[in-house]
């Protein structure tokens, strides 16, 4: 999507354009003295000298800048610091960090925002070797354990941050309201963004100043720009204008601009400020008046919120106020409608002559009404959260009491190479080492059940951890000496404490161990969990139950994550705030409180507990192969579900677990007994138990994991067809109340505390409040496939009226149309929009047509849940390695009828019809061009994988090549032919008199 390769002119800062400062010129708050920007950001020379700054094509970032704590005091203050650390981080020579010789193989500075009242320097963990060169630090090629000096910086600077944020804060003076504009009142930071997207000029604009000036960014090196801007304290947002073209980053959290609706990116700072102080939009809101450590909301913010349903402590605008209000009037208005338009389809609209046309046509629009009830439902209160970060909540929250985590990487024939990135970014999330644990859940080690002896995959994975980590289990001295290994464990038999999941549980531990842990630089644990299947293995549910129960996992978050979701290093701080509460002191779970929560680190903290109401926060799943640029005609970015339908149920606590991109509480996932066994899809099915207990769920709207989608119709099909089965498996499992079984797989927790018992309360009180709202979403979640089926019906139509020219309806007169249809249509897509206006209108069209393509696929699941009894394997649950399959022909063949029957159309009208009835004629063109349409995207697509002579790597994910200007000809030439013929019928003969 972004070129890298434009030269870059050899100069410095680019010259400032509308008032703008040269992006290095040195700039303190209130007069700071020049020079206070540390000389660590070099120019093109000083670049050439010490190496490429940015790292290579598969692991470069494009633009992020790193939100800093707040800035009071200048920044003078903090040269001699900054540069301390920078000579320290950069290992103190001119080592290569992109390529190259290297000298130090000391790790690189990342981008940084400089603050006053924090001298937070947050840096990149890629060591120089990581990269391509041959650094001489001591570095393995392509190890983690290299990047582990800048590790300790990390935590060093956060902990260094939070002690001096209250002196500086004492020591810091700011306006008080009245003493200027609000634009001198607002608390402002000088912050660094960086673009390596590539482009010859670039500058940045942002919400700061409503985009109006663009900041010219410097050249770095070839296609890497900087700019230092002093900007509002808080979040932003800001996008680039690369060569005249407007780009985001989409590998840096993105979010809709509210009022354009455009992607762009968005940067989040340390919203809090002290009293008395404007925030970054120029109004006092949320600012505690006595305690300028709380931030308490306005009465008019808690007024709108108690009217409008939205998020209490989440930022929402008045467009996106108006919008929901908008959405509700035109759903309650689409119930009467839809009625009367049903009752004028049946009565008076329908074609009588065509009675199968017309029955069948009645019937896909019932159960498109239908499913636009059950799903635009869920968008009546939408909520997009954007709190604090971990790091920068008010009151704070302590590192010690930070959660521990777990991270468990799910993988079975996966690549390695594939998983390996996926572990490299695990190990470099923004947390404290000895709080992190990450697991690969390996369930394709052992191949089968009765062949006890590691495969291939499993050997390359293994192989894999022992790079990454930089250790080996299996050669310690002791396997030598004793025929024992410290750090690889069996359980079997009795020692297994689940036989379900597992007949024999295998841990490689790859370290750190003991007190390494806690050593500065030290890197997360990493383990394998491998086991032994038994005869029901239970697919992905059976293979996480085995890491949660039989290894020696224990923390008390779970983050799930698919083998290829890479998360941005910033996902626990972004994500964990969302399972918190702040507590008052006279609140009854504060005095229920025992001196240590057991869910949160030390319990030295009384300001923030866990919310024991919610069980898990989620993510969207982002794909890196189908991001901005990249065609996306399989509708994998599924933006209506992850943009929409996911916030909307967010507002109602109940967003559905996707099985990957979710920080789970451990405590919930016991009370259910680990993943609910018995369907395909069992991340769906154990979010549904946990709503069913009571349990609420929340979901962060950002782009905070990245992935690969899959790269054939084939395997989108494949992977539609799984989703539709286990979506018909999970709705007859509840419906049944099979979950109720779950009970007897309940682990003896022992005799529940005052606390369990308060939260188990509150939850029973807001079930009977959730039964409609739980019922709409089940029959949305299960009812998607079959209701899908009206595709066929909008198909069977259009072929009907291409072959007949008899119309499903026959309306009077236009007033009986405009009454009925118009009226209908009018309404139901103004709720649509209206629910939907932030949405990309790409994204809405994809999946507008995805409907109609997977509608075969979908059925195709139904049978199979309910007739089959069919297992899926592997590659049919993921079709990674799947390049054709039958199901395209659904799609294909459906194609060419509609084609055929146009052409047919336009010949019979005139050698048939003798151009006597354009109306109906043209009539059918319309309906049968408009559903061809729809299905073409996803039938091109197939062709060009079987047509197309290309490399394989160059057919994935486009559309057979269209010869426009020998179709356009074509259709000139025959367009003639066609007026001809039809001037010289016998009705256009009578039509010229």
């Amino acid at each position: 999507m972004m070129d890298s390769d434009h030269d870059v002119p050899p100069s410095g800062a680019l010259p400032p354009i509308g008032g703008h400062r040269p992006p290095f010129e040195s700039v303190g708050h209130r007069g700071s003295p020049s020079g206070a920007f540390p000389d660590d950001f070099p120019s093109n020379d000083s670049a050439a000298e010490s190496g490429s700054v940015a790292g290579s094509d598969s692991t470069r970032r494009a633009m992020h800048a790193v939100p800093p704590p707040t800035a009071i005091s200048s920044l003078g203050d903090a040269s001699s610091l900054v540069d301390e650390d920078m000579v320290d981080m950069m290992g103190g020579g001119g080592g290569s960090v992109a390529g190259g010789d290297g000298g130090h193989g000391g790790s690189t500075p990342s981008i940084r925002s400089y603050h006053s009242r924090s001298l937070s320097l947050s840096t990149r963990r890629t060591g120089s070797s990581e990269m391509g060169g041959a650094g001489g630090g001591g570095g393995r090629p392509g190890s983690i354990r290299s990047r582990a000096a800048s590790r300790a910086a990390t935590s060093s600077s956060r902990r260094a941050s939070v002690a001096s944020a209250a002196a500086a804060g004492r020591a810091s003076s700011v306006l008080a309201p009245g003493d200027g504009y609000a634009e001198d009142l607002r608390v402002k930071e000088l912050a660094m963004f960086e673009w390596s997207g590539g482009g010859r000029m670039v500058f940045l604009v942002g919400n700061w100043d409503g985009y109006t000036d663009r900041v010219p960014m410097e050249s770095v090196k070839t296609g890497c720009f900087r700019a230092a801007v002093e900007v509002p304290v808080g979040r932003l947002e800001y996008k680039f204008i690369v060569d005249g073209k407007e780009k985001y980053n989409p590998d840096a959290p993105t979010t809709v601009d509210e009022a354009t609706g455009v992607r762009v990116n968005v940067r989040h700072g340390d919203d809090t400020l002290p009293a008395g102080v404007l925030g970054a939009g120029g109004f006092v809101d949320g600012v505690g008046a006595g305690d300028p450590s709380k931030s308490l909301p306005s009465r008019r913010r808690r007024l709108m919120s108690r009217i409008s349903g939205l998020d209490l402590y989440s930022a929402f605008s008045v467009q996106q106020v108006v919008s929901m209000f908008l959405f509700r009037l035109f759903y309650l208005a689409m119930i009467p409608s839809g009625v009367y338009y049903f009752y004028w389809l049946i009565a008076r609209g329908g074609n009588e002559n065509a009675p199968a046309n017309w029955i069948v046509f009645i019937t896909a629009e019932m159960l498109s009404f239908f499913s636009a009830i059950i799903s635009l439902f869920g968008m009546w209160k939408p909520v997009k959260r954007r709190w604090r970060s971990l790091d920068s909540l008010r009151p704070a929250l302590p590192e010690a009491d930070w959660p521990t985590v777990d991270v468990i990487i799910c993988h079975y024939k996966e690549d390695t190479e594939q998983l390996r990135q996926t572990i490299r970014a695990a190990m470099k999330l923004d947390y404290p080492a000895h709080l992190l644990h990450i697991l690969i859940a390996d369930d394709g080690f052992f191949p089968t059940s009765k062949l006890v002896e590691r495969s291939d995959i499993g050997l390359a994975l293994y192989q894999t951890c022992v790079e990454e980590a930089g250790y080996d289990p299996l050669v310690e001295e002791t396997m030598n000496e004793k025929g024992l290994v410290e750090h690889y464990t069996v359980k079997a038999g009795d020692d297994l404490p689940r036989h379900d999941c597992a007949v024999e549980a295998h841990q490689f531990e790859f370290g750190p161990y003991g007190a390494d842990m806690y050593a500065p630089g030290a890197l997360p644990r990493l383990s394998l969990v491998a086991r032994v299947k038994p005869a029901d293995a239970h697919n992905k549910a059976g293979n996480i139950n085995n890491v949660l129960y039989n290894s020696n996992a224990d923390g008390k978050i779970v983050l799930f994550l698919d083998a290829d979701m890479k998360p941005v290093e910033s996902y626990l701080l972004r994500v964990l705030p969302l399972m918190l509460e702040e507590q008052r002191s006279d609140s009854l779970q504060s005095q229920l409180i025992q001196a240590d929560d057991p869910e949160l680190g030390a319990g030295t903290s009384k300001a923030w507990q866990i919310n024991r109401d919610i069980g898990f926060v989620g993510c969207p799943q982002r794909f890196a192969n189908v991001s901005g640029d990249h065609p996306d005609y399989c509708a994998h970015r599924n933006a209506i579900y992850y943009d929409g339908i996911c916030t909307g149920r967010d507002g109602f606590g109940m967003t559905d677990f996707v099985g990957t991109n979710a920080c789970w509480r451990r405590e919930v996932l016991h009370e259910i007994g680990g993943f609910v066994y018995g369907s395909v899809t069992e991340d769906t099915l154990t979010s549904n138990e946990v709503h069913r207990r009571g349990y609420i769920s929340r979901y962060a709207d950002e782009d905070l994991c990245w992935g690969e989608a899959p790269v054939t119709v084939a395997a989108a099909l494949l992977q539609r067809q799984r989703w539709a089965k286990g979506a018909i498996m999970n709705g007859l499992r509840i419906f049944k109340g099979a979950a109720k079984e779950r009970k007897q797989m309940l682990l003896s927790r022992g005799k529940p505390s005052e606390l369990s018992e308060f939260y188990a309360y509150r939850r029973q009180q807001r079930k009977p409040n959730n039964a409609f709202v739980s019922t709409m979403f089940w029959l949305d979640s299960t009812l998607y496939p079959l209701l899908g089926w009206g595709a066929f019906g909008y198909v069977f139509c259009a072929i009907y009226y291409l072959i007949t020219a008899d119309a499903p309806i026959s309306p009077t007169s236009t007033q009986s149309l405009a009454g009925a249809f118009v009226t209908y249509y009018f309404i139901r897509y103004g709720a649509f929009f209206s629910a939907f206006y932030e949405v990309d209108m790409t994204d809405v069209l994809r999946s507008q047509q995805c409907w109609f393509s997977y509608s075969f696929a979908h059925t195709v699941g139904v049978w199979d849940a309910l007739f089959g009894g069919s297992k899926f394997g592997w590659v049919a649950n993921t079709g990674q390695r799947h390049r054709r399959s039958w199901l395209e022909w659904f799609n294909i063949l459906t194609l060419g009828a509609l084609l055929g029957g146009i052409v047919w159309r336009l010949v019979a009208f005139i050698a048939i019809d003798e151009a006597c009835s354009p109306y109906e004629n043209f009539g059918a063109v319309a309906f049968g061009g408009y559903v061809a349409w729809m299905m073409a995207p996803v039938a091109l697509v197939s062709l060009n994988e079987r047509l197309s002579s290309a490399e394989e790597s160059e057919r994935e994910g486009k559309t057979l090549p269209v010869p426009t200007p020998i179709i356009a000809a074509a259709i000139t030439i025959l367009g003639v032919v066609f007026l001809s013929g039809w001037a010289n019928a016998r009705c256009g003969i009578e039509a010229r008199g």
